[in-house]
């Protein structure tokens, strides 16, 4: 993975622990959404209440989550935001 791939993946990461910070709702019920602006900017906007729409470059916040077996949390998934980093940085 690049450099560039990793910024992104660290920044989108940011975000989503930002966003779910600022719903006040657990994440397993959150139904924002955020959508990739500018993906070599690091540039993201919220997009309302919507299901992933990748041809958009539109994500669900949930669905950027997991599940910690630890704290029974939602958390921000790397992998997943791996595989997302991959439409943008291959």
């Amino acid at each position: 993975m690049t450099n560039d791939a990793q910024d992104f993946i660290d920044a989108l990461e940011n975000f989503v622990r930002a966003e779910l910070a600022a719903s006040g709702e657990p994440a397993d019920y959150n139904v924002e959404a955020i959508r990739v602006v500018d993906a070599r900017n690091h540039l993201f906007c919220q997009a309302g209440k919507r299901m992933t729409d990748e041809g958009e470059d539109i994500f669900a916040l949930r669905d950027l989550c997991y599940v910690d077996e630890e704290t029974m949390e939602m958390r921000p998934d790397r992998g997943r935001m791996a595989a997302v980093a991959r439409n943008f940085f291959s």
